[in-house]
């Protein structure tokens, strides 16, 4: 099977999700900053009752926050994207990754059959994917596969 074939296989919910933080609706974005800060992610989901009501990415750390710095004592809410686009976890990697690519998204939250937060889906889980199912292409790859040495190296 290659490549293509695979991640048309492949569902989401077998990829690694576990990149991100969650916070609860209301949290203030400096605690929300500080806690993606201390977990090392660059994403947070933000839930209310266990239901996804937003996304607040590092992205928007630079957006919304850099340049205004008194929007730290807000409510998350106030800077968040409200209901982010999700994909569910019975979804293909190969959609997934479409959805990625055609939004120039780097998170997007995954959802169980019951709406439920499941994890978020980065490129690194499909690097990791590639990587582990086909580590010989992967890590073989040069970095500009068209280019071409005009001139041989050594005697």
């Amino acid at each position: 099977m290659n490549l293509e074939q695979h991640l048309k296989k492949e569902q989401v919910v077998h990829l690694d999700l576990h990149n991100f933080t969650s916070v609860e609706s209301g949290t203030s974005a400096r605690a929300t900053i500080e806690k993606m800060r201390q977990e090392e992610q660059h994403c947070a989901i933000i839930f209310d009752n266990d239901v996804l009501v937003g996304i607040f990415t590092d992205r928007d750390i630079l957006r919304k926050v850099v340049d205004t710095p008194e929007t730290l004592d807000n409510p998350i809410d106030d800077l968040m994207t409200p209901s982010p686009i999700t994909v569910s976890s019975q979804d293909s990697a190969d959609s997934a990754l479409d959805l990625m690519d055609k939004k120039h998204f780097r998170n997007v939250p995954v959802l169980d059959d019951d709406g439920k937060i499941m994890g978020n889906l980065t490129p690194y889980a499909i690097i990791k994917y590639l990587a582990d199912r086909f580590p010989a292409s992967v890590y073989n790859l040069p970095p500009d596969p068209d280019r071409v040495t005009k001139n041989r190296d050594g005697a």
